[in-house]
């Protein structure tokens, strides 16, 4: 008798742990399904810093319900409320479902969305956010135009040069481009192309030859590899000009140093200004 009591009593508490487990499972499904409620409730699908992310999250929340889906009646059999959870859990689906569609679109336009950050932070003027942003959309796709003509025009203004200079390549390069987009990309080459000019001008006037000649070459590159009508010999005057302001700088400097009697000083410079005729194929 006492035997089978306690057989009694062992099988009684093997089943009063297994219909614990099976409520515990009917409380954790039911937390489970609040916490994917409010994991959906603050995906952002508007932020390109996030959707990527969020999307991967979204994605992770579908596979959970749909086991609930496809498995709800074994997970949830001893559960009172299991029509309840099995309800709850569909409806999230079907919202899960709604928000990937949302998510898919958005990822398409990752890069259009980054380069309108840009564009905001640039009418404010912050051109390091607008560059991050920018550098962000080319990031998902360099060949947006837009973006890049945006940046162009950035380098632009910060008078990096050999940048603006990669940068019109990449553009001109393109074959997307609308009507009006190549209309500010021939209007801001122009620009680029004047202000490198007037520059390297200056300098060569105010007997600064040797700070001109690499804009003068920077431009001959430019004229070589970018589709202009305003490309003409000038710049290629500029880089003779610019030589001869090396030259005649070198030789200013031997005749101070002979005023001085810094004899030694002198031979360098003159020997500087012979190698440099010879290099550049310039007659004394």
């Amino acid at each position: 008798m006492k035997k089978s009591f306690l057989c009694f009593l062992i099988i009684a508490a093997s089943v009063c742990d297994s219909f614990a487990q099976l409520t515990d499972a009917c409380v954790e499904t039911s937390e489970h399904l609040t916490t994917i409620e409010q994991r959906l409730a603050h995906l952002d699908n508007q932020d390109p810093e996030v959707i990527a992310l969020h999307s991967l999250f979204l994605q992770d929340c579908i596979k959970q319900l749909e086991n609930l889906k496809d498995n709800g009646d074994d997970i949830l059999f001893y559960c009172p409320n299991k029509n309840e959870l099995k309800d709850r859990g569909l409806q999230l689906l079907t919202l899960a479902d709604s928000l990937h569609i949302i998510f898919a679109e958005q990822i398409q336009i990752i890069d259009e969305l980054f380069y309108q950050k840009a564009r905001i932070e640039y009418i404010f003027a912050d051109n390091d956010r607008a560059e991050y942003y920018l550098n962000r959309a080319l990031q998902f796709n360099r060949h947006h135009v837009d973006a890049l003509i945006l940046k162009t025009r950035l380098k632009f203004e910060e008078k990096e040069y050999e940048e603006c200079l990669e940068l019109f390549k990449e553009l001109f390069n393109q074959n997307t481009l609308s009507e009006a987009q190549e209309n500010e990309v021939y209007s801001l080459s122009s620009a680029y192309y004047y202000e490198i000019y007037n520059l390297g001008d200056s300098l060569v006037k105010a007997d600064k030859g040797a700070y001109a000649i690499d804009l003068f070459q920077l431009l001959e590159t430019f004229c070589h590899e970018i589709p202009s009508n305003y490309c003409n010999d000038d710049y290629y005057h500029g880089i003779l000009r610019s030589k001869q302001g090396v030259y005649e700088s070198y030789i200013a400097i031997a005749r101070a140093a002979h005023e001085r009697k810094n004899y030694e000083l002198e031979r360098k410079y003159l020997r500087y200004a012979e190698e440099y005729l010879k290099e550049n194929g310039m007659e004394e």
